[in-house]
């Protein structure tokens, strides 16, 4: 009796070749430097959009309560002629009011008598109410204001001298802002002295 051994010719290949490894780990290492950059690309937009969202609303919340109170400037139930403007300059504005007839300019809060200017060295503009300077906005490294007449004529020299200071009608803020992430932002306002006639 015979036996035929059934010996198969092996013509296909199993496995992968090195050159075949290599490629493949090649591809993979491509495509995984795509991913990690566009995922690392987005963690970093994010970030200067939360941060660049944080700053401009940090900057319009301070902005807010300053266009409040010098809008408000030389309020005066008893129209007994409180100087609206006790000082304007290029960074410094100070505001007065009564605004409840009762006590005279007061500095507790709400603050009847109150100091804004910059303070390059903290990069803030501060808020001096009379208890203290206190920061209002952050990271600023620009902080410029301009004073108009009635007709919208700009006063100059500053500071000014008392008596164009009674001219004054509005106020021309320009704050800019800068972050590491947010990067630079300017913000520009017209504020309009209700209470000067």
């Amino acid at each position: 009796m015979t036996h035929h051994s059934n010996i198969r010719s092996h013509t296909g290949r199993e496995g992968l070749t090195l050159v075949e490894i290599m490629m493949t780990l090649l591809i993979f290492a491509v495509v995984m430097g795509v991913v990690t950059n566009v995922f690392f690309g987005t963690q970093r937009m994010y970030s200067q959009t939360s941060q660049r969202a944080d700053q401009q609303m940090s900057t319009r919340a301070g902005l807010t309560v300053m266009t409040e109170e010098i809008r408000r400037a030389g309020a005066d139930p008893n129209a007994t002629g409180i100087m609206a403007l006790m000082s304007a300059e290029d960074d410094t504005v100070r505001v007065r009011a009564e605004l409840n007839d009762v006590d005279g300019i007061q500095t507790a809060e709400p603050s009847e008598d109150v100091t804004y200017f910059f303070d390059d060295v903290a990069g803030a503009i501060m808020r001096d109410s009379g208890t203290g300077p206190q920061p209002m906005i952050q990271n600023v490294t620009a902080f410029t204001m301009e004073y108009f007449d009635v007709n919208n004529n700009l006063l100059a020299p500053l500071p000014l001298t008392n008596a164009q200071a009674t001219l004054v009608r509005s106020v021309g803020i320009s704050i800019t802002t800068d972050t590491p992430q947010g990067g630079q932002m300017t913000v520009n306002t017209r504020v309009g002295l209700r209470n000067n006639n």
